[in-house]
């Protein structure tokens, strides 16, 4: 159980992993800070379990900044900061449209957590026994691209680099590490021949579940000495055939 009263940032927390990361450490005795861009039932409960929300859009600079100005408003002190906001979409083959997505996918995975971990970095820092922690979740795609994701891949690899830079730049005092999630889910638009090459190629042939992101996320808040680590949840499929 967590005795420290500082909270815990969880981003895109409105849904899905997002969602149950935030009520799973609730459970575990964080104070939690849920920033959404939409109102959903999975945001009514966990305000309803006692979460701060903070609503917004990382849509560019001010309204990113505007958001971290409400954080550090409610939370002096932080314990950690988790990007879990996404935009996930094939690349459109209409240029201007894929331009556009490319924007949006920059705003909500490099830009945001670039100026969230800048603004915030003092009121997550610790001490060299007790770092603070910053956890930024990518995809296991950042590493091995494909090409119909390739802007939604080259985002979330920029993230990564990223987080690379923040554990140098911010250590000792915080930790940054990276989560790259494999399948857990699967979108509308992916037809059942998709799903069954992508199980195929995962040797524990099957997905993960926000749970299975929650403990990688948890270990990350609980070891000391781990920082600038790029630790894949994804049931082998980096590994290919």
């Amino acid at each position: 159980m967590n005795t420290d009263t500082a909270p815990v940032v969880v981003t895109g927390a409105n849904r899905n992993i997002g969602a149950h990361i935030a009520n799973r450490l609730i459970d575990d005795g964080f104070s939690v800070i849920a920033v959404y861009r939409s109102d959903t039932d999975d945001i009514a409960g966990l305000i309803e379990r006692g979460a701060h929300a903070v609503q917004g859009e990382f849509a560019d600079t001010a309204s990113t900044r505007a958001i971290a100005g409400r954080i550090r408003a409610l939370a002096p002190r932080l314990r950690a900061l988790i990007h879990n906001a996404s935009a996930f979409a094939p690349t459109d083959e209409n240029i201007e449209a894929a331009s556009d997505q490319f924007q949006a996918f920059f705003e909500v995975h490099m830009r945001a957590p670039y100026l969230l971990n800048t603004e915030l970095a003092d009121c997550l820092a610790g001490s060299r026994e007790a770092p603070g922690d910053i956890v930024q979740i990518t995809d296991i795609q950042a590493d091995n691209p494909k090409p119909v994701y390739d802007v939604y891949c080259a985002t979330k690899a920029g993230l990564q680099n990223l987080g690379l830079s923040f554990a140098k730049r911010l250590a000792p005092t915080i930790k940054v590490n990276m989560i790259q999630p494999g399948p857990i889910s699967f979108q509308d638009w992916v037809d059942d021949a998709d799903r069954e090459q992508t199980l195929a190629a995962t040797p524990l042939e099957k997905t993960g579940t926000p749970e299975t992101i929650y403990t990688a996320v948890r270990g990350c808040l609980d070891n000391p000495f781990q920082t600038g680590a790029v630790i894949a949840v994804d049931g082998g499929l980096r590994l290919g055939n």
